[in-house]
């Protein structure tokens, strides 16, 4: 097991990380983006085989093309940056993005950068703007960028998360 030198804060990290969808005109800079990714490319893979690739996004018109590719992507527009996820395979590579995902977005909210994963509905539209091969998948992309100032964010739905109890089940469904 690897000396940890700091005490561990996933747990708070996790607890307060929120979907960002609003985002300042504050740029993020390229020292704390490799963070970010590094932290992606670190995550667990099925087999080790990290069946993925991190297609790193800054430039306006090609956000605004890629916000094209899903129905409730329009943060991603106005985002400091984005990574798409791409990968060759379907079925566990799947579930090895989601950890990656996690991870990058983890990473960044551990430096103060907000982010919100959004659903490629058209993922064509979105390879096309990123001149992504047919057969490669780009379902989803992570925007990020500085949570934009309180005043100008829209408030969290009141609902919150279910309760404990009513999302775990322990040793069986009933």
């Amino acid at each position: 097991m690897p000396d940890i030198q700091k005490p561990a804060h996933v747990a708070e990290l996790i607890r307060t990380q929120r979907a960002t969808r609003q985002y300042s005109q504050r740029e993020v800079p390229e020292e704390d983006i490799r963070t970010i990714l590094n932290a992606g490319r670190r995550a667990q893979s099925s087999r080790n085989l990290q069946r993925w690739y991190f297609i790193v996004v800054r430039d306006r018109e090609r956000l605004r093309r890629l916000a094209e590719g899903g129905k409730y992507a329009e943060h991603v527009r106005d985002a400091a940056f984005a990574i798409a996820l791409v990968t060759s395979d379907g079925g566990s590579a799947e579930f090895d993005l989601g950890q990656a995902a996690a991870y990058l977005q983890l990473a960044a909210w551990d430096l103060g950068i907000g982010s919100c994963v959004t659903s490629m509905h058209y993922p064509e539209k979105a390879r096309e703007a990123l001149g992504v091969p047919a057969d490669q998948n780009l379902n989803v992309v992570l925007s990020f960028g500085y949570p934009a100032p309180r005043e100008n964010v829209q408030p969290p739905k009141k609902n919150g998360r279910k309760p404990f109890d009513e999302v775990v089940r322990w040793e069986s469904w009933s």
